[in-house]
């Protein structure tokens, strides 16, 4: 899904142009009525607004043949490294979300 920006005076949304700025944002244009707004485009969490984020690819599959599964694509899911548990981080730079053992487990 596309991110839909909009221009917050007019509402505008095809009249809206960008042009990326050294620290990262993006200056917004709205050609409709020429007002200018900047925007971070780097992801964040949206329970506490960190920027601590790690990324967790899902593999979009789709049926090709009978009941053969194909990788038609990949997206990108974030995780938040202050709010989600312990128990779904990425520790060590390993591939998977789950640590060899839970607490309290034998």
């Amino acid at each position: 899904m596309a991110l839909e920006i909009v221009c917050p005076t007019c509402g505008a949304d095809d009249h809206v142009t960008g042009e990326p700025l050294d620290t990262g944002e993006i200056r917004l244009t709205c050609a409709a009525c020429k007002v200018e707004w900047t925007r971070d485009p780097r992801p964040r969490c949206p329970k506490c607004g960190s920027d601590d984020l790690y990324h967790r690819p899902q593999v979009i599959l789709e049926k090709s043949r009978g009941s053969q599964m194909s990788i038609q694509g990949i997206h990108v899911e974030y995780g938040c490294h202050v709010c989600d548990p312990p128990e779904v981080k990425v520790r060590g730079g390993r591939s998977t979300h789950l640590p060899d053992r839970l607490e309290g487990s034998q």
